[in-house]
């Protein structure tokens, strides 16, 4: 089984290596057949579906920066000698390949589950700083099994948009769904047992088996290596090179090298922090957990030299935000203002009854998720048909709710969108971990409704 394992994940990695096209491509092609399907299926014009798009390509800006910073932060306190210590100290449990992959996945899946985004950032800088510590390991599927758990456990958790905005009263269907507390969504145990049978047992176990021998696997790449260990590295120098440079500095270097501004600055921002949470309890969301990563990341850094160095490599690694975020944007814009999810999800939940209604609400996400890969934005346009469509069924508000998500949530390991940040801190693209994503996909959606079948 190990062996058939290891020769269709192969297969299909380097099948997809050779058919798949750059990010930025496919993200041409879905506007391309959003544009073309916004024609066919609904009354729109080419003038109104070009306005559509105009009108919605710049609408995840704010979208776009939050993910910047996350790797941009990410890779600044990923970077600080302190915090590179003690990377390399956690991440020397692992002590062989196979080891290493089980670690990342069960890491990036509860980091995940804490917040999406840490688990992004946080499950890339695992799977780069083990594969250093290892050299022989098989790099694409550290990232493949990062991403999967980071991205498939963190909109199930406790920073899940979809499950936040639902328990937030006055949101846009509480008329349709009512008020759904945390219990019957995050905490909900089908969900809880198809994660942790999934996440954490079923996906780390097929990581491992697919994993080539310790003996077999071949080095990391030495120019990768050499990447990681640079952007991580700390410039050592005896303490007369320190004297002999601070010496030489003009008055503006000696402030560029101080720790006096940073320090301040740091100490005002984690004050903030402590207020932040004191009075809101651990609601992290993108913008405080970038704020708490820069602010740590600034203090220990030590100087803002040093600081703008780290800075400068991590905004290095995200170009594909600013040139791919705005394409799906106008996506977004092109099939909710023609109306086009909802003449799709009407289309499902005309066809649906009690018993298959679960894996259709949750087939469709995964087709709309492909052109609208926002777990807020998909909610907006085909939340209320669907969510209308199922309590006509007699199903439960939250249960339609959990498909929902499952649909969108688990196809995320097969859409790059959500992989850029943490490819760009990778060094990878999506065509690298393709196969071995693909081969999640299904065993989580076999997982989840199997799941359903015996609970629900």
């Amino acid at each position: 089984m190990r062996k058939g394992l290891r020769k269709l994940s192969s297969a299909l990695n380097v099948g997809m290596d050779k058919v798949m096209p750059d990010a930025i491509v496919f993200a041409f092609v879905l506007t391309f057949i959003a544009f073309i399907g916004g024609l066919l299926l609904t009354d729109s014009s080419v003038v109104d579906m070009l306005g559509y798009w105009g009108s919605g390509f710049w609408g995840f800006l704010a979208f776009s920066m939050q993910m910047l910073m996350i790797i941009a932060t990410g890779h600044i306190l990923a970077s600080a000698p302190l915090a590179n210590k003690f990377l390399v100290k956690l991440c020397a449990i692992p002590k062989n390949g196979i080891q290493g992959v089980v670690f990342i996945a069960i890491s990036s899946a509860i980091l995940g589950w804490i917040s999406w985004g840490l688990g992004l950032v946080a499950g890339a800088i695992i799977a780069r700083t083990v594969a250093v510590n290892l050299r022989k390991v098989d790099f694409k599927l550290y990232v493949a099994v990062a991403y999967s758990g980071a991205i498939s456990a963190g909109l199930f958790g406790i920073s899940g948009s979809e499950f936040l905005l639902v328990n937030t009263p006055g949101y846009f269907m509480e008329d349709i769904l009512g008020l759904i507390p945390l219990s019957q969504t995050v905490f909900e145990p089908s969900l809880l047992l198809a994660q942790v049978i999934g996440l954490l047992i079923v996906v780390p176990i097929l990581a491992a088996m697919i994993h080539t021998d310790p003996a077999e696997t071949p080095e990391l790449d030495a120019e990768m290596l050499k990447r990681f260990e640079e952007a991580s590295g700390e410039e050592d120098l005896s303490r007369e090179e320190v004297k002999a440079r601070k010496a030489s500095m003009t008055v503006a270097e000696r402030i560029d090298n101080s720790p006096v501004t940073t320090t301040i600055i740091a100490i005002g921002g984690i004050a903030w922090l402590v207020f932040y949470f004191a009075n809101n309890g651990f609601n992290l969301t993108l913008d405080v957990m970038n704020f708490m990563l820069l602010m740590v990341g600034i203090l220990l850094h030590g100087t803002p030299r040093n600081l703008l160095t780290a800075a400068e490599e991590g905004v290095k690694s995200a170009f594909g935000v600013a040139i791919q975020f705005p394409f799906y944007a106008g996506i977004q814009g092109m099939l909710g203002s023609s109306g086009m999810v909802e003449l799709i999800a009407n289309a499902f939940a005309s066809i649906s009854t009690p018993a298959t209604f679960h894996y259709l609400n949750y087939l469709v996400m995964a087709i709309i998720n492909f052109f609208i890969p926002s777990s807020g934005g998909i909610f907006m346009v085909a939340g209320p048909a669907l969510g209308q469509a199922a309590l006509d069924l007699g199903i439960d508000g939250n249960k339609f709710l959990i498909s929902f998500t499952a649909g969108e949530t688990i196809s995320n390991i097969i859409q790059p969108f959500w992989a850029i940040p943490l490819l760009g801190i990778a060094g990878l693209k999506m065509k690298d971990i393709m196969g071995y994503c693909i081969i999640f996909f299904i065993v989580l959606t076999l997982i989840f409704f199997g799941t359903w079948a015996i609970m629900w």
